[in-house]
């Protein structure tokens, strides 16, 4: 059998006890708690891929605003503005109120533009956070379901280092039941715990 390519995260520590890192062009699920880290590690693999590697990269905030989680980060020195203007890019797809209201909403547009946004950029790396929140909008398992598929399709057929957000309850390997069928689809899980 031959070995999974792997791609350095740049996290002091995580590359050493994963053996170089995450799976290269494949999909990782990050889950934890509230505050664990999640949104920071699955950023910190991103901002690094563009410093360290020129990797570009894209960050879809699917909770929290981009803006807010590019000022949050200002703590670290990375310099996000100056990354954001050679290989990184932010998308907001934080859902407005009136179509979370009714449930009908689907994967299809967004993708298409990150699509292109991708192409455009070259991305090599892509960073989908707070999935389970969006899915959550639908209330729908059904439809949740679709979408999860939706989503892993196109990760598999545009070959980009993936990572997924998600929160556990606490002291759980798993998102929360609803989203249990997400661990297998994915390539490698990456639990954080405070």
């Amino acid at each position: 059998m031959a070995e999974i390519t792997k791609t350095l995260t740049g996290i002091e520590g995580f590359d050493e006890i994963s053996n170089g890192g995450l799976p290269q062009g494949r999909t990782t699920l990050v889950i934890g708690g509230p505050g664990s880290g999640k949104t920071i590690f699955a950023l910190q693999a991103l901002v690094n891929g563009a410093r360290l590697r020129n990797e570009p990269g894209i960050f879809v905030a699917m909770e929290e605003n981009s803006l807010h989680i590019v000022e949050n980060a200002g703590s670290f020195g990375w310099d996000l503005p100056e990354l954001q203007r050679k290989n990184l890019f932010f998308l907001d797809a934080k859902l407005p109120s009136e179509l979370t209201k009714s449930g009908t909403f689907d994967l299809e547009g967004l993708l298409a533009s990150v699509t292109a946004k991708a192409t455009e950029m070259g991305a090599k790396r892509i960073v989908f956070d707070g999935l389970d929140v969006m899915l959550a909008l639908l209330d729908n398992p059904t439809a949740e379901r679709r979408e999860v598929y939706r989503l892993h399709e196109w990760l598999v057929n545009h070959e980009l280092t993936g990572i997924i957000t998600g929160k556990s309850p606490p002291g759980q390997l798993a998102l929360e039941e609803r989203y249990g069928f997400m661990q297998y689809l994915i390539d490698c899980i990456v639990n954080l715990r405070q």
